[in-house]
């Protein structure tokens, strides 16, 4: 009888009744029982989730660099020795233990555990589509299986995954913690910081006061009207008042100035401040207008219109 790792059946059938028995990619490989726990000799009863499977402990000591190996190994030294053998105790394998009848629990996923038991009857580790690749990478851990040991099928496919899902995780982590980092803006440092921690909720958090709701409304005037004075202004119609329309830049651009400013002297890591892509747009938005007020101070009208085209 070749007892290989792939070959080797994990359940004693000849002990238990046919009508016991569950199977699982039409092999019949584990038990889950209802009633007393069966006694089986060399088998070990693993209570995972509630469900309960009768195991082979020399099909499971195949695998010791697993937990359900480790586990066979204890019990089984433990059964020749005593409670004063030398082996670690079974309670630092499982979450509780009942020796007498030879059952050990595990608050796990009983679906998930399915493909474990796969491949200890196997030796090859399927993925279980059900679960995100790090909740199914977190179950094979705790069971003891390196993810290398995933068949070639789902390898690909789980590690496409398992890339997408760091990715996503590590943008929310991120994302928290930039939100947690405005919200625990640190006003206490610096002068004023009464005014300051004020001013700040009126800038950045339209929800906390009357105050910050009718500023957060005239900010989106102010981006209305500055949009659509700049599709006018580019339209050059005869019947538009120009000087009506600079004038309306130059308040917009004057609104937009303060905000900003405001912004910056409220907070207390003015450089983190201006890394942020929010501010640096803002920033570019700005920018321009004084840019060419500059030039055409420096080099006459002219040179500012060719400059502006």
């Amino acid at each position: 009888m070749d007892l290989s790792p792939r070959r080797r059946p994990l359940l004693d059938s000849s002990s238990l009744d046919s009508g016991s028995l569950t199977s699982l990619d039409s092999s019949v490989f584990c038990s889950e029982g209802e009633g007393e726990p069966l006694a089986l000799g060399d088998c070990l009863t693993v209570n995972v989730g509630g469900s309960r499977f009768v195991l082979s402990q020399q099909a499971l000591s195949c695998f010791p660099h697993t937990r359900l190996g480790k586990l066979a190994v204890v019990v089984a030294s433990y059964r020749r020795l005593g409670a004063l053998a030398a082996a670690p105790s079974p309670l630092e394998l499982c979450d509780d233990a009942n020796p007498v009848d030879n059952e050990y629990f595990f608050d796990r996923s009983s679906q998930a555990f399915r493909y474990v038991l796969h491949y200890y009857r196997t030796g090859r580790l399927h993925v279980m589509e059900q679960l995100c690749a790090l909740s199914f990478l977190q179950e094979i851990q705790y069971w003891g299986i390196d993810e290398l040991s995933i068949d070639s099928c789902c390898r690909d496919r789980y590690f496409r995954r398992k890339e997408l899902s760091e990715t996503l995780d590590f943008k929310k982590d991120t994302d928290d913690q930039e939100s947690q980092h405005e919200s625990e803006q640190d006003f206490s440092q610096g002068p004023c910081p009464t005014v300051r921690q004020k001013l700040w909720d009126i800038l950045e958090k339209p929800g906390s006061s009357t105050a910050a709701r009718i500023f957060g409304v005239i900010s989106i005037i102010f981006v209305a009207v500055s949009i659509v004075n700049m599709a006018l202004m580019s339209a050059e119609l005869s019947w538009l008042n120009l000087q009506l329309l600079e004038i309306l830049e130059y308040v917009c651009i004057s609104w937009f100035t303060g905000e900003f400013i405001l912004r910056f002297l409220c907070v207390k890591d003015r450089c983190r401040f201006l890394r942020k892509v929010p501010n640096i747009i803002d920033l570019l938005a700005i920018l321009p207008f004084y840019i060419t007020l500059l030039v055409e101070s420096l080099s006459g009208s002219h040179t500012t219109q060719e400059l502006e085209n």
